[in-house]
């Protein structure tokens, strides 16, 4: 597929809504807020979080200063579980169907493997794995049957390896160079790559899936774009569809999209998410939970946004704005939560703060109007929605009345300003004229 071509089908196009509501922006309640995980780390921490097949929360990083790799359970005080690393750097964490648990970190011979068959109360190792080289762990995944996948990237390389120990290992681009890549792989086994390079002068996202022996099999490049060197975000789901976000935009982003793949091919247009973007941003980052709901969420304006689908990332529910994290943005880490939440950690340059938010509603109004007589009776109904799905629990207040929907989220109402709240979702302002 030519990338020009590719841009200009997206480019050309009016952007897609991201929900038919009336309220497209819902502010996460007051008191959510950002607490701290840890202290001390440097900007370039990009934490691992994992959901167990327990439902338990593991997050691990490192601290390169003090040498160390903590993990955090259940968002306990992290515990240093390897000191005295002199590379301490990214680490990464992945269950195998069987539950066991490894966590790949960097050492001085190369990359060690901890594993924990206890939903990671305890740990055993380290086993130091095949590759040799000294660097950060950027990514890992595991496919449905097991097999566990890591890479490592450089000057000249994007180490991909395959197996508990990293027993298989392909460079899949020489060129110079490949940068933050992630990993994923779909419920075909399909192996599938994700970084930015800067082997063009203008920068681009680059997808490739791998073949049977760790070889390119097929390539997408997304460009214009500025340098991104934390992370590219690339989740896979249990239905088959791969999801990759990415920033168009040179000198600055001008939106976050987030792009399906199926089979190792571009599914469609995508989601776009504009924005007012500065700097570095948007860091983002993808999650999927056991039901194959797809979050995105970025940075912007000194805070986050996120927003869920529940369509197989076809469209999203209203955008979510968390509060302000009180410090600058370098990276952000998220994980998708068996109750319909989504976990994020931002780093904001010293410190690792961590916020739950949930999906945000979405209101649509629509007016009916009936002969009766000589009178017209015009009749507000207003649906509450997520991802347009209708959502039974939710509610509105108008004028101080409270009043409850059916089945499908609906439920008539006067004219006025009103807000509408369900269990589990940020709420949402509307009017009814």
């Amino acid at each position: 597929m030519r990338v020009a071509r590719y841009l200009r089908r997206w480019q050309g196009r009016a952007m897609r809504p991201l929900a038919a509501a009336l309220a497209a922006l819902a502010l996460a309640p007051a008191a959510s807020a950002w607490t701290t995980l840890s202290n001390g780390v440097q900007n370039t921490v990009v934490p691992s979080m994992l959901v167990t097949q327990a439902g338990t929360e593991l997050v691990s990083f490192e601290s390169p200063i003090a040498g160390t790799i903590s993990v955090s359970r259940v968002r306990s005080a992290p515990k240093v579980v390897v000191s005295s690393d002199p590379i301490a750097g990214r680490t990464q964490l992945v269950q195998q169907p069987s539950g066991a648990i490894q966590l790949y970190f960097p050492n001085a011979q190369g990359v060690g493997r901890l594993t924990s068959t206890d939903d990671g109360q305890t740990w055993t190792g380290p086993i130091q794995t095949q590759s040799h080289t000294v660097g950060g762990m950027m990514a890992a995944a595991v496919a449905p049957d097991g097999t566990p996948y890591f890479a490592q990237d450089g000057t000249g390389f994007v180490n991909v390896f395959r197996g508990l120990n990293g027993e298989t290992v392909k460079n899949v681009f020489p060129r110079c160079c490949g940068y933050a890549e992630s990993l994923a792989v779909d419920s075909s086994g399909l192996v599938q790559v994700a970084f930015f390079s800067n082997a063009d002068p203008d920068g681009s996202f680059v997808y490739e899936s791998l073949g049977a022996d760790l070889s390119p099999a097929g390539s997408t490049s997304l460009k214009p774009t500025a340098p991104h060197d934390d992370r590219v975000p690339l989740v896979a789901d249990r239905s088959g569809s791969t999801f990759m976000a990415w920033p168009p935009g040179y000198p600055t982003a001008t939106s976050l999209i987030v792009v399906p793949f199926r089979s190792g091919q571009p599914g469609g247009d995508g989601v776009t998410f504009p924005g007012r973007f500065t700097g570095g941003d948007p860091h983002a980052a993808l999650a999927v939970d056991g039901q194959d709901r797809l979050w995105a969420v970025w940075t912007v304006g000194g805070g986050v946004r996120v927003a869920r689908s529940r369509s197989h990332g076809q469209h999203f529910g209203a955008v979510v704005a968390s509060a302000a994290t009180g410090g600058s943005e370098y990276q952000v880490s998220a994980v998708a939560l068996p109750a319909g939440a989504v976990d994020v950690i931002v780093n904001t340059g010293s410190s690792l703060v961590q916020q739950e938010l949930k999906p945000g509603l979405s209101v649509h109004v629509s007016i009916t109007s009936k002969k009766v007589g000589k009178k017209t009776v015009v009749t507000h109904v207003a649906q509450a929605l997520d991802d347009g799905f209708g959502v039974p629990t939710a509610s509105f207040r108008i004028g101080g009345r409270a009043i409850h929907v059916d089945a499908s989220g609906k439920a008539k109402v006067p004219g006025g300003k009103g807000t509408a709240a369900a269990p589990g979702y940020a709420g949402a302002a509307f009017r009814v004229p």
